[in-house]
């Protein structure tokens, strides 16, 4: 009789690596893509509610420090921001000691969006752990930062 395929995994600690990191990767697939569908009323796309997000956690923040706080071109998030400036969600200020550079901030609107962002998000996190308790979801943020430290190494 042959063994199941998770006894095989469980015997081997590399296949058990492999195993939880091609969870972890398909799980944040998932994530994002339940975020997205649900978010699809809004009329924003994952690259803009990004944007929005970062701009929401730190207001004033530059063209070139939101690109670096997403990984992405400072291009790329040159024209993200012009579209949600034309779009009234975010607006650019001068900023009072570098008037080569601008600050950028949410508007009313997009304060409003943000609102309903952050409601969305709820809503996906109790879906996605509905069955987790307050000592596993501290077990398992610690385990999570052990990753990141490890990464970050």
């Amino acid at each position: 009789m042959t063994k199941p395929i998770d006894d095989l995994i469980a015997e081997n600690p590399t296949a058990l690596k492999r195993n939880a990191s091609l969870k972890l990767t398909v799980i944040a697939r998932q994530l994002r893509a339940h975020f997205d569908q649900s978010v699809v009323r809004l009329g924003v796309t994952r690259s803009q509610w990004t944007v929005i997000a970062a701009v929401a956690r730190h207001p004033g923040a530059t063209q070139r420090e939101i690109a670096n706080m997403l990984e992405i071109a400072e291009a790329s998030a040159g024209r993200l921001i012009d579209r949600l400036c034309a779009d009234g969600l975010l607006e650019r200020r001068a900023k009072d000691d570098d008037r080569r550079a601008h600050a950028v901030f949410l508007t009313e609107t997009g304060k409003t969006i943000t609102t309903q962002l952050a409601g969305i998000a709820r809503e996906n996190e109790e879906v996605a752990f509905a069955r987790f308790d307050v000592d596993d979801l501290t077990r398992f943020n610690a385990l999570l930062d052990m990753i990141s430290e490890n990464i970050a190494k």
